[in-house]
């Protein structure tokens, strides 16, 4: 991911109504772009080229219907700008009344906004969103076996660090959704994954139970766990089974259980080098991991390419008819970088007014929360 921090931006008009948000986009484009987008040298610019670029939706037009048989779902936005630019949500905020739901960032143990800021939690919140943050146990150099689960967490190397964390968020006292070492399998570029600087999934388990521990002795009861695998391109949900099952550290030390869903189309070969629907790829995952753990199931990456397919299109359905064949999910968050492929909604005109046109829809109006 791109962590570098970005330069604050100052915010655009605050404001509740579609008109309303036309307005205020007018404004900020006019009188605000280059001094409020202008990142430092260097880092991911996705979220100005996208304010710069995009087409305005026909706002006029009625939003998405909504049927009182669609289940509630949280959406959220990650992007390398947040939660320091709250503003470049502006965009994807103008079709809706309320901000999203679910403000996505990283924080690396021994990197990018490693240490725990109150600051943070509390723009989120003032924003009106529901923090997400995914924990990573690293200094983001790729497999350092300093930082394998036996040497820098069940060594008890770090717990200084962990504690701080842990009162942080017990004093804090809101909800905060905390997604600890994710995709730990499969994975050879993370040093606290299965196979990689000799570890194991005892051992993941183990740091797992290790780490919510200060947690729980903190008093930290505000911070919902994401147990996050990886998936496995068009693999069948046995082969998935098998593995969750084994680093799985149980419904009584998680939250909520994530899976993250790209679709990369024949651009990019993570196991699945085809364009994919939606629905397609989250079947076999969503069934393995609803096997295995009873908890609700959030989707923290969530994107697709633009290459051998609609991106549109593929956006409309995943947010109303994809969605709706898997009940068990509660929030989908979309991975708004342009990286490996051109992630971010952004990408083209259209994909960003598909996006803006089905997220309007009623059962995406939950606020700060993720449904139960």
């Amino acid at each position: 991911m791109g962590r570098d921090a970005h330069t604050p931006t100052r915010r655009c008009l605050n404001v509740n109504t579609r008109a309303g948000w036309l307005v205020a986009l007018l404004l900020c484009l006019s009188t605000a772009l280059t001094a409020d987008l202008a990142y430092a040298a260097g880092v991911d610019a996705t979220a100005a080229t996208d304010l710069q670029t995009a087409a305005a939706p026909d706002l006029s037009r009625p939003p998405v219907p909504y049927s009182a048989n669609d289940s509630a779902v949280a959406l959220g936005i990650y992007r390398p700008s947040l939660p320091d630019d709250l503003s470049s949500l502006a965009v994807e905020e103008r079709a809706l009344t309320h901000p999203v739901s679910i403000v996505h960032w990283f924080a690396l143990w021994g990197g990018w906004k490693s240490a725990f800021s109150r600051t943070d939690l509390d723009v989120v919140s003032a924003h009106g969103s529901l923090p997400m943050i995914t924990w990573e146990p690293w200094a983001g150099v790729g497999a350092d076996p300093s930082w394998s689960l036996k040497s820098a967490i069940l060594s008890g190397r770090m717990d200084a660090y962990i504690a701080s964390w842990a009162e942080g968020m017990a004093a804090y006292g809101k909800p905060v959704l905390l997604r600890f070492a994710h995709e730990m399998h499969n994975q050879p570029n993370y040093a606290w994954a299965v196979g990689v600087n000799g570890n194991t999934a005892a051992d993941y388990v183990a740091a797992w139970r290790y780490v919510r521990g200060f947690f729980q002795r903190a008093g930290a009861t505000n911070v919902l766990w994401v147990w996050n695998p990886n998936t496995l391109g068009d693999a069948p949900a046995l082969s998935y089974s098998s593995v969750y099952q084994s680093l799985y550290p149980g419904d009584d030390e998680v939250d909520y259980v994530g899976l993250d869903i790209y679709n990369t189309g024949p651009a990019l070969n993570w196991g699945a080098p085809y364009w994919r629907s939606f629905a397609a790829a989250l079947s076999q995952p969503y069934a393995a991991i609803t096997s295995v753990s009873s908890r609700p199931v959030i989707l923290p990456e969530v994107s697709s390419g633009e290459v051998g397919g609609s991106k549109a299109a593929w956006i409309q359905a995943a947010l109303t008819s994809g969605l709706n064949q898997f009940p068990k999910v509660r929030a989908l968050v979309w991975f708004d970088v342009n990286k490996e492929l051109p992630w971010n909604l952004g990408s083209s005109d259209s994909s960003l007014a598909a996006w803006l046109a089905v997220s309007g829809s009623q059962r995406f109006d939950v606020g700060p929360t993720v449904p139960s």
